[in-house]
């Protein structure tokens, strides 16, 4: 696997340039799941005194070859190598080496060793070791409460672009809205494990009539298909919500859920499907 080869050469040319005080793998790779198609994802710390004339891309290049080095829409530096594989790196000074404990709740990895490719000072390794295990535990009034009002929040943006006709802007916003959606949906199938991209491996971890049904909540951006994804990302949001929520007391306000039934039905009305 490319990858793989990458990884380990990646871990050689870290070894061999003693400006790298440390560099941790996360993403796929860390956690046991890197598959042919998968991203490598490293942060590397490197030596204060030489971080500002450090060539970053340049220093890649004795990885493999790199076509491009840029900033993507994340504000990650990402690398497009000339054998296809993408990865992701964030370069950092190494008295920022403390950062890593902020990635707890988001970050995780089996064990530090399928993570770590160097540490000189051991540093690197105290405060990554609060990433060692598994995913953690989600949910709580909280979480749930803000999942239901960003899904309304954007509901009520996406109906009103409905009316008014702006249905690639409307579909956009459908998309980003699925990401509160699956969250919800993975909180009622406690399958909750990759959580900060919930809709990564959303076919393997959840059942077929559950991915039957998130089906229905895709479209492409003709009226008619729009107003119906809609519909039933609503109509599941709202079930999921009550059913997720209930028990815990979180609720929403009324008054903008009638709103969104309201202008939801209007565009139906103006689209027919």
């Amino acid at each position: 696997m490319l990858q793989l080869e990458m990884i380990e050469r990646f871990r050689e040319v870290c070894a061999e340039d003693e400006r790298v005080m440390g560099a941790l793998m996360f993403g796929s790779f860390a956690a046991g799941e890197g598959d042919a198609f998968s991203d490598i994802e490293f942060a590397v710390f490197i030596s204060d005194d030489v971080f500002d004339e450090f060539q970053q891309s340049a220093w890649l290049e004795e990885v493999n070859p790199v076509v491009a080095y840029f900033e993507d829409d994340f504000g990650h530096r990402t690398a497009l190598f000339e054998n296809g594989v993408r990865g992701e790196f964030h370069f950092m000074r190494y008295s920022e080496v403390s950062v890593v404990e902020g990635w707890l709740g988001y970050g995780w990895f089996p064990s530090l060793e399928d993570a770590l490719i160097l540490d000189r000072k051991g540093d690197l390794s105290r405060h990554a070791s609060v990433l060692v295990g598994g995913p953690p535990a989600r949910g709580g009034a909280a979480l749930v409460q803000g999942l239901g009002l960003n899904l309304l929040n954007l509901m009520l943006f996406g109906a009103n672009l409905l009316n008014r006709g702006e249905f690639a802007r409307a579909w956009a916003l459908l998309t980003k809205s699925h990401e509160s959606l699956l969250k919800l949906i993975r909180l009622s199938e406690g399958a909750t494990d990759h959580w900060p991209t919930p809709s990564r491996a959303f076919e393997k971890d959840l059942s077929a009539g559950v991915n039957e049904r998130y089906l229905a909540c895709t479209s492409g951006a003709r009226p008619n298909e729009l107003c119906a994804a809609y519909r039933e990302s609503w109509k599941w949001g709202r079930e999921l919500f009550d059913a997720v929520g209930g028990p815990l007391k979180a609720e929403l306000p009324s008054s903008i859920l009638e709103k969104v039934d309201d202008l939801l039905v209007q565009a139906s009305t103006r689209w027919p499907t």
